[in-house]
């Protein structure tokens, strides 16, 4: 009998350890960012944890797991689709925002309304204002960092969550190097290697001039709406920061650079890679009876073809034409006259699954990070044509790792993407590098959506993870590289110098002159 109940507090004991409440915030409407999170919440609900989740993309209602509450803000997606398809809009050939468009337009401080309109939402006004809302944890989208207020406003510990490799701030706020132009590039910039002098000098200006966007710029926009919409008490967006717990990275360290981080911040890999299912059978017999081969083609979900520049749009064309291959486009236009005949089009693919059939050759893409991840695990080899945010990083990625080519989106010609694709296609070592890129990047003790799940719970057993934070947390670039003390000591170094060399010249000067004036007097 006593063993009875002994192993019944024990299981409830364990059962309350292991059950949370977790409040999620995933404000970004993008299906490569939300297809991270799904996996990731759907993994802690069924570990039992209860979930309220702030979404543009809420679970349909016949997969959503019952101990998920959605609060749906899928209104979202009207106002980033007017932004990204303005006529007038700052995106270079209608699709690319390079990092020109970034320092030179209002597009991320525009953007921020997103944030602050979902905020605003009487459903998750309604949670805010209900005092009976208790979390063990708040795990928040790393984008915008305005969302943060619901750590202020509900006392709990938080993990940040990117889809991505993250921005420097986020590295920055918890004591990870946060900036270095050469070895860690801010991910909005194009060029990295084979730099002249005149070249440098652009890219460290784009550094700074990032900087100033990202942190003066977005902060203070951010500062000014949470006064606006909580009171002129309300904390800044870098205090708030320091409420953060953990980062986690949904990017593989060795496409970082292996950039150095302390322990709470966490390198998941492709969280988002999912058992593969089967091929739609038309498809599949499309494939099968390919006797040339398949190069896929796909810009994923932000980079549209219908918002591509005419001439853009033709050099595709072309191309694709003069290829000796068969063509799948995802391509969300309706019929195009020129549509060359060996291209076979559709609105959506299941590219997860399609990239696993053995007659896929190549994979023309727009570099983005979950593209990326699931052609390396379906051993495809790569024609990156980056078009914007951390897309032009990765691309340099494939040319390190020997995966792929990149071409430039200004500036590349129906020829250039012909002769790419079929180096790529047509030579082994592409395929057999991405082969081994695999073998090393999955070659971990725990799976990324293992790793992601156990650091949460980690963070909620522990109420938090503040014994994890460095001394260098929230450290501003200048001060972890000290240089408001060497410049400071650089200053008063030279003035010194100078003086001394002042001093020198006109003692030397006077001493000159008085022999001159001996040598006037004798003669």
């Amino acid at each position: 009998m006593w063993r009875f109940i002994l192993w019944s507090i024990f299981f409830l004991f364990i059962s309350e350890i292991n059950c949370a409440r977790i409040l999620g915030i995933f404000p970004v409407p993008s299906k490569s960012h939300q297809i991270v999170f799904q996996s990731y919440t759907k993994e802690l609900a069924k570990r039992g944890h209860e979930l309220v989740i702030i979404s543009p993309d809420p679970f349909p209602n016949d997969t959503r797991p019952a101990n998920v509450t959605d609060i749906d803000v899928s209104f979202s997606y009207a106002f980033a689709a007017k932004m990204m398809g303005r006529k007038d809009g700052p995106l270079k050939r209608g699709v690319i925002m390079d990092a020109d468009v970034v320092i030179n337009t209002a597009f991320y401080l525009e953007m921020i309304k997103i944030v602050v309109d979902q905020i605003n939402s009487p459903a998750v006004q309604s949670l805010i204002n209900d005092k009976n809302q208790k979390f063990d944890l708040i795990v928040v989208e790393g984008f915008y960092d305005y969302q943060l207020i619901l750590s202020h406003i509900f006392k709990a510990p938080v993990i940040m969550f990117t889809s991505f490799m993250g921005f420097p701030e986020h590295h920055e706020m918890l004591g990870g190097i946060a900036r270095h132009p050469i070895l860690y590039p801010h991910l909005h910039r194009n060029n990295h290697d084979n730099l002249n002098l005149f070249q440098w000098a652009r890219e460290l200006y784009y550094e700074y001039e990032m900087y100033n966007l990202f942190v003066t710029k977005l902060d203070k926009k951010q500062d000014d709406l949470l006064k606006e919409n909580f009171g002129h008490d309300a904390p800044t967006v870098n205090e708030l920061r320091k409420n953060v717990d953990m980062l986690f990275l949904n990017s593989y360290a060795e496409f970082a650079n292996n950039r150095p981080v302390p322990p709470n911040i966490i390198y998941l890999g492709a969280v988002q890679l999912q058992p593969r299912k089967e091929i739609p059978k038309d498809l599949k017999t499309y494939l099968d009876n390919s006797k040339r081969g398949v190069i896929y083609v796909s810009f994923g979900s932000n980079v549209l073809p219908s918002r591509m520049s005419k001439d853009l749009l033709d050099e595709i064309l072309q191309a694709l034409k003069r290829l000796p291959y068969d063509i799948l486009w995802k391509f969300d236009g309706d019929s195009l006259d020129n549509m060359p005949k060996n291209v076979r089009y559709q609105k959506w693919f299941p590219q997860r699954d399609l990239l696993f059939h053995p007659n896929i050759k190549a994979f023309v893409t727009q570099c983005g990070l979950q593209s990326t991840d699931e052609a390396i695990d379906a051993e495809v080899p790569l024609i990156g044509i980056p078009m914007m945010a951390e897309q032009g990083y990765n691309a340099k990625k494939y040319v390190d790792f020997g995966i792929g080519v990149k071409l430039d989106a200004m500036t590349f010609t129906a020829e250039d993407l012909v002769r790419a694709v079929r180096a790529v296609a047509e030579n082994k070592s592409y395929k057999q590098n991405v082969i081994r890129l695999k073998k090393i990047l999955q070659d971990q003790s725990q799976s990324p959506l293992e790793r992601a799940v156990w650091w949460t719970e980690y963070v909620i057993r522990h109420s938090g993870a503040t014994h994890l934070r460095n001394p260098g947390a929230g450290m501003s670039w200048h001060k972890y590289y000290m240089l408001d003390v060497v410049l400071p000591l650089l200053a008063i170094f030279v003035t010194t110098l100078v003086l001394v060399v002042a001093v020198l010249w006109c003692a030397c000067k006077s001493v000159v002159g008085l022999f001159r004036n001996k040598k006037v007097k004798r003669s």
